[in-house]
C-alpha cells in the first residue's frame, strides 16, 4: 500500500517528465479540490496524448474510436481509449484519461481534450462508439461530431444477430430498437463515414491489452508509453520496407486491389451513358478499362505508402531516471469516496470460463464424489 501511495505520488512528475523530454505531449489536469488537511489535490481526471500519436493521425482516416474499461485497483478509476486505425488497417492510440467514473461530465471532459489537442479543427469526423448515454450526450453537445462538422455511428458488433433475437422475443422491442436512426447503426445507412469501420475495435483492442491489470496509476501511464514506443518503431521499419520495394500503396491494400482487379476480369460491360458513366456488369472484362478509368485513383490516400510512413515518422525520446525529473508544482491524492471496499473471501473471477474451466471442475468434483464414497465404505461395519 505505502509503494502504491509513492507511485501515485510520482504521476504528476512523470508525466512532465513525459512532456520535458518529447515536447508538443500534451497533458491535462482536472482536480476536484483541495485537500485542506494536507494542502494536496484530489485526483479526477488526467489526460495524456503522446505527440507523435497526435501528429501521425492527421495521416489516418476521419475515424476515431473511444473506449472506456475499468481498472483493478485499490480506488474504483476508469481508464478512458481514443483510437485510429492506419494504412494497413491496424489500430494506433491516440489518447488517454483516467477519471473516476464513465459519466456524461467525465466523458464530456475528454472529448473536449480530443477536439482541442488531437483533432485541432480537422472536419469530416467520425466518432465510433458504443451506447453509454453520458457519452451520448457528451457527443451532441460537442461541435466536431455532428453535423456539419461531423458524424456519431454506434458499434455494430453482433447488432444483426442480437436484432433478429429480440424480434423473436418481443416485437414491441425490435420496432424500439429499429426507430433508432440507422444512419448510427446501419452500414447500408452510414453515407461512408465509418470507412468500413463497423465496431470499437480499435480502442478495444487496446483495452483488451491494458484491462485486468491491477496496477497503479502511475505505471499505467508507462505501460501506454512503452507500448505506443514499441509499435511506432516496428511499424516505421515495416513502412521503410515498402518503400525499399517501390510500393504505392501498403501491404493491405495492394492486396485487397490485386484481388479486386482479378474478379474484374471476369466482368463484361454494356454501356448506357459515358456522360454519367453507367453500365451493365455482366461477366468478362475490366469496368475501369471501358471507361479509361484510372483504378489507382479509387484507392484512398491513407492507404498511399508515404502516408503510412509519415503515421510513424516522429520518434520518441526516452524519459531519464527521477535524478532528471521537474519538481510539480502540486501534489495529488487519491479520492477517498472512490476507494474499492474490499470484503473477505476470494474474489469472485470475471472471465468467462471456457471448456478447461469445465473440465477442470468436473475432475475436482469426481475427486470429491471418489472421497466422499472412500470415506463412508471405510466407516461401514
Amino acid at each position: 500500500m505505502a509503494r502504491g501511495r509513492a507511485l501515485f505520488k510520482k504521476l504528476p512528475a512523470y508525466l512532465g517528465a513525459i512532456q520535458k523530454y518529447n515536447p508538443g505531449t500534451i497533458v491535462e489536469w482536472k482536480h476536484k479540490g483541495l485537500q485542506a488537511s494536507t494542502g494536496k489535490y484530489v485526483m479526477g481526471y488526467v489526460f495524456w496524448a503522446f505527440k507523435p500519436c497526435i501528429d501521425g493521425f492527421q495521416f489516418c482516416r476521419n475515424v476515431i474510436s473511444v473506449d472506456g474499461t475499468h481498472l483493478y485497483t485499490k480506488y474504483k478509476y476508469k481508464l478512458l481509449i481514443a483510437a485510429a486505425m492506419d494504412g494497413i488497417n491496424r489500430y494506433c492510440s491516440l489518447a488517454f484519461a483516467v477519471v473516476d467514473e464513465e459519466t456524461y461530465p467525465s466523458w464530456k471532459w475528454f472529448l473536449q481534450q480530443l477536439s482541442r489537442h488531437v483533432i485541432r479543427g480537422r472536419r469530416g469526423m467520425c466518432l465510433i462508439s458504443d451506447r453509454h448515454a453520458g457519452l451520448i450526450k457528451a457527443v451532441r453537445e460537442g461541435p466536431d461530431f455532428v453535423s456539419p462538422h461531423g458524424v456519431h455511428r454506434y458499434c455494430l458488433r453482433h447488432f444483426n444477430r442480437i436484432m433478429d433475437e429480440i424480434k423473436k422475443q418481443d416485437v414491441k422491442a425490435f420496432a424500439y430498437l429499429d426507430a433508432i436512426n440507422k444512419e448510427k447503426w446501419t452500414a447500408s445507412h452510414d453515407g461512408g463515414w465509418r470507412c468500413g469501420i463497423l465496431t470499437t475495435n480499435m480502442s478495444e483492442c487496446i483495452n483488451g491489452v491494458l484491462r485486468g491489470l491491477a496496477l497503479p496509476v502511475s505505471a499505467l501511464v508507462e505501460i501506454t508509453l512503452e507500448r505506443t514506443v514499441h509499435y511506432f518503431h516496428v511499424r516505421a521499419m515495416k513502412g521503410q520496407k515498402m518503400l525499399q520495394n517501390n510500393q504505392l500503396w501498403t501491404d493491405f491494400a495492394c492486396k485487397m486491389f490485386i484481388s479486386w482487379q482479378q474478379k474484374t476480369v471476369e466482368h463484361t460491360v454494356t454501356k448506357y451513358s459515358h456522360a454519367q458513366q453507367s453500365a451493365s456488369v455482366v461477366t468478362r472484362r475490366q469496368v475501369c478499362g471501358a471507361y479509361n478509368i484510372s483504378a489507382a485513383s479509387m484507392v484512398k490516400d491513407y492507404y498511399d505508402v508515404m502516408a503510412y510512413n509519415n503515421t510513424y515518422s516522429k520518434h520518441f525520446e526516452p524519459v531519464q531516471s527521477e535524478n532528471y525529473w521537474d519538481d510539480p508544482n502540486f501534489q495529488l491524492v487519491h479520492d477517498p469516496t472512490i476507494r474499492t471496499v474490499t470484503r473477505p473471501g476470494r474474489n469472485q473471477t470475471t472471465r468467462i470460463h471456457n471448456e478447461m474451466d469445465w473440465r477442470q471442475t468436473r475432475a475436482r468434483q469426481e475427486a470429491q464424489q471418489q472421497q466422499g464414497d472412500s470415506s463412508i465404505q471405510e466407516n461401514v461395519p
